[in-house]
């Protein structure tokens, strides 16, 4: 593997990845996964946007690579840059940009797809207006309820609350967590871009144990008891 398959160039709001054109996409992603790790003390909880040159990526590869980066280094990846607008203004607005639809969002709703890198936290019970893709990480001291479909990670009551609950109308997540107890998926991954059929579910604790259920009247009385 070349030294000069991936360059990085950064500043203060955003990161800059070149990429060797030439080189196959598995590699390259083992590339990208050993620079951040190598620089991960760097960066030290960064919030940044990215941008990607060199070659053409298809949208699962662009998640695939910002995966790599997320598990290898300390940095979230709040938005990706277009190459044609990347000055450091630009990236400053656009990470300002992200971070205030989080603050506006005020803990109960938030509008819009959670992408591969994402980290979404609030003090109070949120409610998604749209999907959380493999990667992206919810992490709510009150319940969550996805108006979607869910393939990332899910962390209700993080406070300790066992009687909060998680609800997704499609629930396909990586990793579900209510307060002390977890499940995790052995199907789906990092890059699942199936699609699933709605079938709304809630996740609650009962007996000790983590219940994931077809939301019912029965299902609901169940977790109300």
């Amino acid at each position: 593997m070349g030294r000069d398959a991936v360059t990085l160039k950064s500043n203060p709001y955003g990161l800059i990845l070149n990429l060797d054109p030439a080189l196959p996409f598995e590699e390259l992603c083992a590339a990208v996964a050993e620079k951040f790790r190598r620089s991960s003390g760097f960066f030290k909880n960064a919030r940044l946007a990215l941008t990607f040159r060199g070659r053409v990526l298809t949208h699962e590869q662009e998640s695939r690579l910002i995966e790599a980066i997320v598990q290898n280094s300390k940095i979230e990846i709040v938005c990706v840059v277009d190459e044609d607008k990347g000055t450091e203004e630009y990236y400053r607005k656009a990470v300002t940009h992200t971070l205030e639809k989080q603050e506006e969002a005020d803990g109960q709703f938030y509008r819009g797809t959670l992408r591969s890198g994402q980290v979404l936290e609030t003090e109070t019970s949120v409610v998604i207006i749209g999907d959380v893709n493999p990667g992206a990480q919810i992490i709510s001291k009150g319940n969550i309820v996805i108006l979607g479909c869910c393939m990332g990670n899910i962390y209700a009551g993080a406070a300790g609350d066992r009687k909060c609950f998680a609800a997704a109308l499609t629930m396909k997540p990586m990793q579900v967590r209510i307060a002390d107890k977890i499940a995790r998926s052995a199907i789906v991954k990092q890059t699942d871009s199936g699609e699933y059929p709605v079938e709304p579910k809630i996740v609650y604790i009962k007996d000790d144990h983590l219940q994931i259920k077809p939301i019912t009247n029965d299902t609901l009385g169940e977790y109300l008891s």
